[in-house]
């Protein structure tokens, strides 16, 4: 599939390349239902110093709830089922199938993306200059995973979000300072 160019799918595929922040965001994906496309667009806005609202946040947040209850919740469920092997089928047709339902899924995640990137105008909005990236992407983080049932603050998931700070940032003692000042 040709998807048109895109800055944040770039910045999203080089970034879940690290370890750590694939096993943070699917641990925020397992355990609070985070969405990993909006995870990591709060970093990416934050590496171009977009700070995000709450009238953003609930832009994105309605443009992305549809997409991953009909489409990329079951796609991720069917697949999960499938690598369970509960349906009896040859190896090589339930690895096969398995591989066509990730690349669907990739696919899904990546048209998401592209709606996430196209939600807010990022170009009539200057970019804030005043805060570091670190900062900004903490505080994006922050807005969004409180937005999330049964996550009262950043605290509730401190573990996950500071490795994929950390991954990303690689300054421990920034991080712990950036988190500090998105949870007050």
């Amino acid at each position: 599939m040709k998807f048109p160019s895109s800055e944040f799918w770039d910045f999203s595929t080089r970034t879940y390349q690290i370890p750590q922040v694939e096993t943070a965001c699917l641990s925020l994906q397992d355990n609070v239902n985070a969405d990993v496309n909006i995870i990591l667009y709060c970093c990416w806005l934050g590496e171009n110093r977009q700070p995000l609202g709450a009238d953003d946040m609930a832009l994105l947040l309605d443009t992305s709830q549809r997409w991953q209850q009909a489409i990329l919740q079951p796609l991720r469920n069917a697949r999960r089922m499938m690598k369970q092997h509960i349906i009896a089928m040859p190896a090589e047709l339930l690895e096969q199938t398995v591989r066509n339902m990730s690349d669907m899924e990739i696919n899904a995640e990546h048209m998401e993306q592209q709606a996430l990137e196209k939600a807010l105008d990022l170009d009539s909005r200057p970019a804030d200059d005043s805060r570091n990236p670190l900062d900004i992407s903490a505080a994006n983080l922050s807005l969004y995973l409180r937005q999330l049932d049964g996550v009262s603050g950043i605290a509730d998931i401190a573990a996950d979000v500071t490795a994929l700070l950390d991954a990303i940032y690689q300054d421990a003692e920034a991080i712990q300072l950036a988190l500090m000042s998105a949870a007050g």
